[in-house]
């Protein structure tokens, strides 16, 4: 796919984003920022996997590895947000976005901030600078340290997240509650009316801050970073609002789950296709290979990547604080 070979964008209609739209130029402008991204993906990750592999004697680990790029759709998505919410131009959207290449790093509590500040030595020497660095641990509705980086002799930006285990689970868990605050849909379904609008918002906020209940926060962590609290609890939202949210978080998660499972299946579909048509090119000699394979090979002893439990995988990353 081509930056120059899309048309207009809008958003599905099962997911309620039907009102986010882009122009076939705007959309063109995101498409081609997209690829940017995708094409630098690979050095990045080879990037991330050495600080994880420095950082290991620590506990570090890189999660979600396989979502280190931002779905296409997304961040159309998001551009489409900005461009109805604040008047911007898709030109300053994809200039400004610094999250499409996306990363987290998971220390457990104790260890949280010497791993935090050894990645980021590893970074420097690899000649990176950081571009911003939000410390979110006093947040009541999102809890860790959120940073962006950029090579100085590149144009190439990318997030780069820390989370404790517990912090990233919850963060994980809320990912509905976030897509539906920043999507606009609480504005929408209020018809204008900013104060009902603003009563959703702060019952997202109570029901994400259930999540971070048991979440220790690291200590030492407050030299981490520029501290931001970009939210305050309001106990006093009407509860029929609260359900009317949960209610609401519920289906979109449903639909998430759909299709991922969707998703699944196709893939599936697609792998068995393929496998049907070297048998049939190959002939005999490939089956006789395959049947030959019945012994289980021992295999080294890994750790499965952590996923994020989203539409093909493609759990949001969390707020990118800027």
């Amino acid at each position: 796919m081509s930056g120059s070979d899309v048309g207009a964008w809008q958003g599905a209609k099962e997911k309620s984003e039907d009102h986010l739209k882009l122009t076939a130029e705007q959309n063109r402008l995101v498409t081609a920022r997209w690829e940017a991204a995708e094409e630098a993906r690979g050095r990045l990750d080879g990037i991330m996997r050495g600080i994880e592999e420095q950082s290991v004697s620590r506990g570090g680990k890189l999660e979600g590895l396989e979502n280190s790029l931002k779905g296409l759709d997304s961040f159309r998505r998001k551009a489409a947000v900005e461009v109805k919410r604040n008047g911007g131009d898709a030109q300053e959207v994809c200039e400004d976005v610094e999250d499409l290449n996306r990363y987290t790093l998971t220390f457990e509590a104790d260890a949280y901030v010497e791993g935090t500040n050894q990645a980021y030595a590893e970074l420097r020497s690899r000649g990176y600078e950081p571009l911003s660095e939000t410390n979110t641990w006093e947040d009541p509705v999102y809890k860790g340290v959120n940073t962006t980086w950029q090579h100085p002799e590149t144009e190439e930006k990318f997030e780069l997240q820390f989370h404790t285990p517990e912090s990233f689970v919850a963060k994980s868990e809320n990912h509905e509650l976030y897509e539906l605050t920043r999507s606009g849909k609480f504005e929408e379904i209020s018809a204008g009316d900013k104060e009902l609008a603003k009563s959703y918002k702060e019952a997202a906020d109570l029901l994400q801050n259930e999540r971070y209940a048991n979440v220790r926060i690291p200590p030492g962590v407050e030299e981490v970073g520029r501290p931001l609290v970009r939210a305050k609890l309001n106990p006093d939202v009407d509860p029929a609002i609260v359900q009317e949210v949960r209610v609401m978080e519920a289906d979109l998660r449903a639909t998430h789950e759909a299709a991922a499972q969707s998703n699944g299946q196709s893939q599936s579909v697609a792998l068995g296709d393929g496998l049907e048509e070297s048998l049939q090119s190959e002939g005999p000699g490939l089956r006789n290979r395959l049947a030959t394979k019945t012994e289980p090979r021992q295999q080294s002893r890994t750790t499965a990547p952590v996923v994020d439990p989203l539409p093909s995988q493609s759990r949001g990353r969390g707020p990118a604080l800027m």
